[in-house]
């Protein structure tokens, strides 16, 4: 650092000929930038919304099963008559309610019978007879019963049997069974 010499002074600065830029008012340009965002956080907020309102919704109805609902009041007790003893024994030897209820039946024109019926958590079973509509009920000799139901519509029912895989679609029409080697069996529903 030089020193300054004894009685010397340091000069004065003197200020630019040139005076300093104008200042830019900012407010309004972050007022804007302020809407803006405001604006698109908005809207992203929306979108992510209604996309957790769908993915919520969708979950709900996944976990429905068929003929319950959103509420959680139970469902009602069914009101059919009861389905045959042999049904509800059978349905309670392999696990299920025997509180089983009548909620379609047919007879075709091959003799055979056939009940769907419900427990009272809405699940179907499916309780099939042949030998006619007189003929006693024995199951695993002229019975056939399965839990493997799903209502189709208005009384139309599809089951399939967990063995052969044979499946039957039932309507207040025909039966008709679809066996596993490819034939079609055509039942026409009698009046009863």
């Amino acid at each position: 650092m030089a020193r300054l010499a004894a009685g010397c002074h340091p000069e004065p600065v003197t200020p630019s000929a040139d005076p300093p830029p104008p200042r830019r008012p900012i407010f309004f340009p972050v007022v804007i930038a302020t809407v803006f965002l405001t604006i698109i956080g908005m809207a992203a907020g929306f979108v992510l919304g209604e996309r957790h309102r769908r993915t919520v919704r969708a979950a709900e109805e996944t976990q429905q099963t068929p003929g319950s609902s959103a509420s959680s009041a139970p469902a009602p007790a069914p009101s059919g008559p009861l389905c045959p003893a042999v049904t509800r024994k059978t349905a309670a030897g392999r696990g299920f309610s025997n509180d089983l209820r009548q909620v379609f039946r047919i007879e075709t024109d091959h003799g055979n019978v056939v009940w769907i019926c419900t427990d009272p958590d809405g699940n179907l079973f499916y309780q099939g007879k042949s030998g006619g509509v007189d003929a006693e009920l024995v199951e695993g000799e002229n019975g056939l019963f399965l839990s493997e139901v799903v209502k189709r519509g208005e009384d139309q029912y599809q089951v399939i049997a967990p063995n052969d895989h044979n499946r039957f679609e039932i309507n207040s029409k025909q039966l008709i069974v679809h066996h596993n080697d490819g034939r079609d069996e055509v039942q026409r529903v009698v009046e009863n």
